[in-house]
């Protein structure tokens, strides 16, 4: 059953959408979250610590050493900090995120590419994506200089 589950790396949850809305960047809202990374065991980086403004190729790592199955989406969000306060960061367009969810068993780890069109260019400045696993928020910095 394992080996089945682990060749389906992921499961179709619903044919519904996740629709992110644009706003103006002047109206940038302080982050919701003020506990990150208290998954025990699991977390989430990115592949390089430091990224061009527009055009570089974003890889987000999950990594599960715990003793449990997690399960996560797809969907996440950007956040740029400013005077040591956190700000979500509205793409220019809409985004779509397909309802699916990953399952990654114990020990494993998986890799994803993140489309960040809608975000750039990227102002120089240090950044995380978001993203919730298991009802938990995790996060992965970056800067772009």
């Amino acid at each position: 059953m394992n080996n089945k589950r682990n060749a389906i790396h992921y499961i179709i949850l619903s044919s519904s959408l996740i629709f992110i809305g644009g706003c103006s960047a002047n109206n940038a809202e302080p982050s919701p979250y003020e506990e990150v990374n208290t998954l025990e065991n699991v977390e989430i980086a990115l592949e390089k610590d430091e990224y061009r403004p527009k055009d570089d190729t974003f890889i987000l790592n999950t990594i599960n050493e715990s003793e449990d199955d997690i399960s996560y989406g797809i969907a996440f969000t950007l956040e740029k900090e400013k005077d040591n306060t956190w700000f979500m960061v509205e793409p220019d367009e809409e985004i779509a995120f397909i309802l699916i969810a990953h399952i990654l068993g114990p020990g494993e780890e998986a890799q994803e590419e993140l489309n960040m069109e809608y975000y750039e260019p990227l102002d120089t400045a240090k950044y995380r994506i978001v993203r919730e696993i298991e009802g938990e928020v995790l996060t992965a910095e970056f800067e772009v200089k």
